[in-house]
């Protein structure tokens, strides 16, 4: 059965897939919603560049919104925005793309790996599999691995994600919470404008009682940088 490594850009799965060491018949896949810090997207060419094996690539598109991808192309057509109880973004940017691009390579029966860790077991726990036949494994959960030894594995190598955790997956996704996307807009403002400009397109807001640009005004009054560091989406993000 061949192997597909879910590679979300983050350094537990990275760090999953570099210790199983996968071969040119295994496929490790990024699925792009095109809204990840550009940093995100540096690691993965650097991931290339020192372990040896290709990272493919798939994003979303759509007829309907010719010459965008991901992201733009989703709430371009559907001129709709995903919120917390409605997460088309994970569904369609994610999990379809993710099917539509490995169905003509390999079929849709493949053991699946996912980097979620020791130190995470809710996250094992209340996984669904998305593909009927195919066989879901978390390595760095069933060998204990947990944030700090992941952490102190990147150490070691020459390069690594140069963000705080944070600001993984897409940059202000409305699941990292009001008060950490205001923190995040002050320290990084130019992220604001594409979000705000989804919200101008579609007529609606990610949040229902408050826009990204009221947000951003917030951030800039308040004036100061915030410690990205120890910052936690307000809920659990399961894009990976």
């Amino acid at each position: 059965m061949t192997r597909v490594f879910n590679l979300s850009g983050g350094k537990s799965s990275a760090y999953m897939t570099i210790l199983s060491q996968p071969t040119p018949e295994d496929i490790v896949l990024f699925t792009d919603t095109g809204r990840e810090h550009p940093a995100t997207y540096q690691f993965l060419d650097e991931i290339e560049k020192h372990e040896g094996f290709k990272i493919h690539r798939a994003a979303y598109s759509h007829r309907r919104s010719p010459g965008l991808t991901g992201f733009d192309a989703l709430t371009n057509w559907k001129r709709y925005l995903p919120n917390r109880v409605k997460r088309i973004c994970t569904v369609e940017l994610k999990i379809m793309v993710a099917r539509r691009y490995l169905r003509p390579l390999i079929g849709l029966r493949f053991e699946q790996y996912i980097g979620f860790r020791a130190d995470e077991e809710r996250r094992v726990k209340n996984y669904q599999n998305t593909y009927k036949g195919t066989v879901t494994k978390f390595p760095l959960y069933e060998k204990g691995i947990t944030k700090a030894m992941v952490d102190a594995f990147w150490l070691s190598k020459p390069y690594t994600l140069q963000i705080p955790p944070i600001l993984g997956n897409c940059d202000l996704c409305f699941l990292k919470g009001k008060n950490n996307i205001i923190k995040i807009m002050a320290q990084y403002p130019e992220l604001a404008e594409k979000w705000i400009a989804d919200e101008y397109r579609s007529g609606n807001t990610f949040f229902p009682d408050v826009s990204y640009e009221q947000l951003l005004y917030i951030a800039k009054k308040q004036g100061h940088p915030f410690d990205l560091k120890e910052a936690e989406p307000a809920y659990s993000c399961h894009c990976n």
